[in-house]
């Protein structure tokens, strides 16, 4: 599954850009690795929904959606409830390409030093490809630990949720819902500011809350 996120990352930014990091596609792809196609292509549509304007365009700040969709997959297939897992899944994918946004912006500052070490001086076609693929090493290497530490995370707190009542189960969603809000709430902050993005954080966590109950 790492390996798949960190392959999955790669095609999101540094190569190609085949959409396939998409989660309505990367989803279905990380079910049928781990037998749960159905489980998976849910995930990915759903979390898909929640972050149709996250694009990698320019400089722009965005989900790693790649490595999210395969985090909601899992969380998805593995989460029980069933009437909680997905409603689970997508609040976890949607918090892994939060974080997998920052990842992205670390690394973008990390490759503009290693370019501004170099300015002053001719450098070889094929050192200028050398730096190139170092720069995609770094990305995939940094997809990978993410989705890595987001499988894990799902695999030391399932059993416990698989294990608890049904009420520390709808906790446990409203909590994660509640912050895959506020990970939507700074998404709408690059597109609207002060009340606007208030009353859109608000009216996600009243909505999360009350499906989240419904599906208990």
């Amino acid at each position: 599954m790492a390996l798949l996120g960190g392959l999955l990352g790669l095609d999101g930014i540094s190569c190609v850009q085949s959409m396939v990091a998409r989660p309505i596609v990367a989803g279905p792809l990380a079910g049928l690795v781990i037998g749960d196609p159905v489980a998976g292509m849910w995930a990915g549509a759903l979390l898909e929904l929640v972050s149709l304007k996250q694009l990698p365009i320019g400089a722009n700040r965005h989900w790693d959606t790649g490595p999210a969709a395969v985090a909601a997959a899992v969380a998805a297939s593995t989460v029980s409830p069933a009437g909680t897992a997905l409603v689970v899944g997508v609040g976890f994918g949607a918090l892994v390409g939060w974080a997998g946004s920052w990842s992205i912006h670390a690394m973008r500052h990390l490759n503009a030093q290693v370019v501004a070490s170099q300015v002053g001086r001719p450098m070889a076609p094929y050192e200028l490809d050398f730096r190139h693929l170092v720069a995609m090493t770094i990305d995939f290497v940094r997809a990978v630990l993410l989705t890595l530490t987001a499988v894990l995370c799902v695999l030391v707190v399932t059993p416990h949720v698989g294990g608890a009542p049904q009420s520390a189960v709808t906790f446990s969603a409203v909590a994660l819902l509640v912050a895959a809000a506020a990970a939507l709430g700074v998404v709408i902050g690059t597109m609207a500011r002060g009340r606007v993005v208030v009353i859109a954080f608000g009216v996600g966590v009243l909505i999360s809350t009350v499906v989240t109950l419904w599906l208990r």
